[in-house]
């Protein structure tokens, strides 16, 4: 009978540390088989544990006997040498970096350069062994902004944030956002040689004004005009009226958010319990309602809305009326 009858304190010390945290699952399954076996664990139960025969759990068992924890390694395997490695490896990654949007371009870069001639799938496993993946490119206003003061606008909005837990005050994030037929076209999962076509097409305008807090509270105003400073002073003036405490309201630097129109509210406004603040300029992040406006456009707004105009009111107003229902955001 095949089994492991002595283990010193420290091979179970070892072997406990290989089954907790060796980063491959075969090793680990292999260390508990021998804890299991010296526990005295028949063969056919250690086999049935993980699911394979007992021919294989004898020969872990085995393994353990001649080789020791070697014996529970797995050995290198054979196979075709990398047609990039070292130097050259690194250079084509560089001629990645210079072309990350089109993979072929930098193909025929490498054959340029280098005399490098690889498949696509080459390039692609190359690019995916170096931690790089295929996704979205993002808009950014960084460059654009004073670091000095995000950093402040950071740590009032910290200040504030506190204060609304502690419900001294009721902190409300607002802006303005426009929908039309022309979707914003996310990533989806789609059946191999076919692709999801969503409709397309000029249309009029839906702007929403919104106003929403952390607890995902949230109330709007849709509309089919322009935004004015007169539209946007119209709508904090309805908001005031829903107001049950003192309650500040972050707002971006937007022209309607700055017009003298709207600078000559923002006392009459503070007299009524509202507190107008503004985040750092070119600072979106800052502003969450922002990812209740990318949720709506990516992800929550069926395809069969851009079919019809009145299929997007539709949508949109079914989306606005359960923000906090059947549409949630969980804010960190």
């Amino acid at each position: 009978m095949i089994i492991v009858d002595y283990l010193s304190i420290e091979e179970i010390q070892t072997l406990e540390q290989m089954h907790e945290n060796h980063p491959c699952h075969a090793p680990r399954i292999r260390a508990h088989a021998i804890l299991l076996s010296y526990a005295k664990f028949k063969l056919s139960m250690i086999a049935s544990v993980y699911n394979v025969c007992r021919q294989t759990a004898s020969t872990w068992i085995r393994a353990w006997e001649t080789e020791g924890i070697c014996g529970l390694l797995d050995k290198p395997r054979s196979g075709r040498p990398r047609i990039l490695r070292g130097e050259a490896e690194a250079d084509a990654l560089k001629f990645v970096n210079q072309s990350p949007r089109s993979l072929k371009k930098t193909l025929a870069d490498l054959e340029e350069a280098l005399d490098l001639s690889l498949s696509l799938s080459t390039l692609k496993r190359m690019c995916k062994r170096a931690g790089l993946s295929w996704k979205r490119v993002r808009k950014s206003l960084k460059s654009k902004r004073n670091p000095d003061l995000f950093e402040q606008s950071q740590q009032q909005l910290a200040n504030l944030i506190e204060q609304s837990q502690k419900k001294e005050i009721d902190l409300f994030y607002f802006d303005e956002s426009g929908f039309t037929l022309e979707p914003c076209i996310p990533y989806a999962w789609q059946p191999l040689g076919e692709t999801i076509k969503v409709p397309s097409s000029k249309s009029k305008r839906l702007n929403v004004l919104g106003f929403m807090n952390r607890e995902c509270s949230f109330t709007s105003v849709v509309f089919e005009g322009s935004v004015t400073s007169a539209v946007v002073v119209a709508s904090i003036d309805h908001f005031i009226s829903t107001l049950q405490r003192p309650t500040t309201l972050i707002i971006d630097n937007a022209s309607v958010h700055t017009s003298h129109e709207f600078q000559e509210n923002i006392e009459r406004w503070k007299k009524q319990n509202l507190t107008i603040v503004r985040i750092a300029p070119y600072s979106p992040e800052l502003n969450v309602i922002e990812i209740l406006w990318r949720k709506i456009k990516y992800e929550w707004m069926p395809f069969s809305a851009y079919e019809s105009f009145q299929n997007l009111k539709e949508s949109l107003f079914d989306i606005l009326a359960n923000i906090g229902k059947s549409y949630t955001i969980a804010f960190s």
